[in-house]
C-alpha cells in the first residue's frame, strides 16, 4: 500500500499536480526523518524480540495453534520493512543530488513519496502492534489465580512476622 501511495504522490507531481505536503530539501530535516523512522524501527523490533519472548509462556501454548501470534507478528514485521524503506529513501534523498535528468528528477520525486508514505504506514503499524501487543499480554497476565484481598494481608503478615523473629 505505500508503495502504491508513493508512486501515485510521484505520478501526480510529475504531472503538474500541487503537493499535497511540501518537504523540506534541507539534508538535516531528512536526517531527522531517518532518526525517527530508525527509532519507530527498532521500538518494533524491540516488540518483536519481546513477542519471541512470550513464546516460552504455557499460556502463549493456548494460542499457538490460532493465528494470534502470526498476526501480530505479521504487523511488527510490516512496520519494520516500513521504517527500513523510509530510511533508505531518506538516506538517498540526503546522498544523492538533486539537480540532473529528468530521471534522476523522477527518482528523487518518487523517494521524497516513499519517505513519507512509508513513515505514514510505519507508525500506523506501531501503533497497532503496540495495541495487539497489550491485549496479549492482558490475557497472559489475567485475574485468574490472582490473590484475594484477603490472601495478601496474611502473606503480609506472615513476611512481617518472619522479619520479627
Amino acid at each position: 500500500m505505500p508503495l502504491i501511495f508513493s508512486a501515485a504522490g510521484c505520478i501526480y507531481i510529475l504531472c503538474g499536480g500541487e503537493p499535497l505536503l511540501i518537504v523540506a530539501d534541507d539534508p538535516s530535516f531528512h536526517f531527522n526523518l531517518i532518526t525517527v523512522n530508525a527509532l519507530f524501527g527498532g521500538f518494533l523490533y524491540t516488540n518483536y524480540s519481546l513477542l519471541l519472548g512470550l513464546l516460552d509462556n504455557s499460556v502463549v501454548e493456548k494460542v499457538k495453534n490460532t493465528k494470534i501470534i502470526s498476526k501480530r507478528n505479521s504487523h511488527i514485521l510490516k512496520g519494520i520493512i516500513c521504517a527500513t524503506v523510509s530510511v533508505i529513501a531518506g538516506l538517498y534523498l540526503v546522498l544523492v543530488p538533486t539537480n540532473g535528468s529528468k530521471l534522476l528528477h523522477a527518482i528523487y520525486c518518487f523517494m521524497q513519496n516513499a519517505e513519507i508514505s512509508f513513515m505514514a504506514f510505519l507508525i500506523f503499524y506501531f501503533l497497532l502492534s503496540l495495541k495487539e501487543m497489550s491485549v496479549l499480554v492482558g490475557a497472559i497476565h489475567n485475574d485468574k489465580g490472582a490473590k484475594t484481598d484477603k490472601e495478601i494481608k496474611e502473606l503480609k503478615e506472615k513476611i512481617q512476622s518472619k522479619q520479627n523473629q
